[in-house]
């Protein structure tokens, strides 16, 4: 294989190792200590380089030869291990700069053995029924066979009593295989609309591209009150002459625009929000279970706009069954807190109804009192997603082994 940098980067010293080969949940590969790769499937014994440490020039590849050798009693199937590859900090710089690796997963088959290609689903749990947020199934599964399965694909079934399909969704091809004894899990949102409360069945299936089944779980799950999905995203274009309505599909949440309440034409779009990702509430709050989102505004209106929204079972459950206890909120980005406004309870229609000239992140709030201005809150610790791309120098890596997201290299007993 050949190991370089781009023209414009600096000179550096990269250290290549042979490890094992791991897997986390969300199928990405990770590299394992030889101290505890102890899988009956590893390769990383098999592999030696004739380099483990090079120095880099800018726009000059290094060769590094990997040399697999494997023992009689290798086993049939598949094995499996890493290269891994990183920059060496420069002296005097240890604990000062972030370091820049690259992991190449290496897929060894045993000539002459027969592959075996089998798994079990360990788990299958459903996400929290709540009104107005998907319903999320997570599917637990481990490869059980010698070889690796490559992207299998999760079916997920809603049934009702009568084995009817409420709904259905499916993955696509990850393009990660999964390793022999590794379990990942698959995440899916099947777009279930109204569902009364009472029992249901979840239908989780694994199979191949080919169609081959490798396992399926059902799993009984209840809704304890009439689910409804989230809403559709819908929008309006505002003028300053005219007054206008924006409506969610099914009148779930509404936002009255008076006239001149924009000074410019605009649009704006009212859409669903995922709770998962609603700052904490204020002191002496906490969040129900309806959240939304307007956008479309930089600023603010000139005018208040009427915001109504019908409150669920569960929001009503958060608040304890106290009705008057239930606020609607915004989230003020510039000032990192929730304002909680004054509001309105009609408990017939089981409406909430407030005015506001801020577009933003909404939620319905369980408090007993409401904020005239943002409500002191802790911000938000600023994350960075896993596997997110990363300001770094980027090593240039060409294989002439085997990398699993491209294929398999086929290796033969000695």
């Amino acid at each position: 294989m050949t190991i370089g940098i781009g023209q414009n980067e600096n000179p550096t010293d990269v250290s290549v190792e042979v490890m094992g080969l791991g897997q986390d949940l969300d199928q990405t590969y990770t590299t394992i200590d030889p101290r505890s790769d102890t899988t009956p499937y590893s390769a990383r014994t098999f592999i030696s380089l004739d380099k483990t440490l090079i120095h880099l020039k800018p726009g000059i590849p290094e060769k590094v030869t990997a040399t697999i050798t494997l023992p009689k009693d290798v086993g049939s199937g598949g094995r499996y291990a890493s290269i891994y590859i990183y920059a060496v900090p420069a002296q005097g710089q240890i604990g000062q700069t972030m370091t820049t690796a690259a992991i190449v997963p290496v897929a060894i088959t045993i000539s002459g053995t027969t592959p075996t290609i089998t798994g079990s689903i360990t788990s299958v749990d459903v996400g929290e029924v709540v009104v107005g947020q998907p319903i999320s199934v997570t599917t637990s599964f481990k490869n059980t066979g010698n070889y690796y399965a490559v992207s299998p694909i999760n079916q997920v079934k809603i049934l009702d009593l009568k084995g009817n399909i409420i709904a259905n969704s499916s993955t696509a091809p990850s393009g990660y295989a999964v390793i022999p004894g590794n379990t990942v899990q698959y995440v899916l949102k099947p777009d279930a609309k109204t569902l009364q409360q009472g029992s249901y069945t979840i239908d989780s299936k694994i199979l191949l591209a080919s169609g081959k089944v490798l396992d399926e779980k059902m799993t009984p799950f209840t809704v304890k009150s009439n689910y409804v999905p989230p809403i559709t995203e819908s929008n309006i274009t505002l003028t300053p002459g005219s007054a206008g309505t924006l409506t969610s599909p099914d009148s779930r949440y509404s936002v009255s625009f008076p006239q001149g309440a924009v000074l410019g034409d605009a649009v704006v779009t009212l859409k669903p929000y995922s709770n998962e990702k609603l700052h904490a509430a204020p002191a002496n709050a906490k969040l129900g279970a309806t959240s939304f989102e307007i956008t479309g505004l930089s600023g603010l209106l000139s005018k208040d706009a009427t915001v109504k929204v019908k409150y669920s079972a569960d929001d009503l459950t958060a608040a304890g069954g106290d009705v008057s206890k239930l606020k609607l909120s915004y989230y003020d980005a510039a000032q990192n807190a929730w304002v909680i406004l004054p509001t309105q309870v009609d408990s017939t229609g089981m409406i909430l109804t407030t005015t506001t000239n801020h577009l933003s992140v909404w939620a319905v709030m369980v408090s007993s009192s409401t904020t005239g201005s943002p409500a002191s809150v802790s911000a938000p610790v600023a994350t960075t997603a896993k596997g997110s791309p990363l300001p770094l120098t980027v090593i240039l890596i060409s294989l002439a082994i085997a990398v699993l997201a491209a294929g398999y290299h086929t290796g033969k007993k000695k």
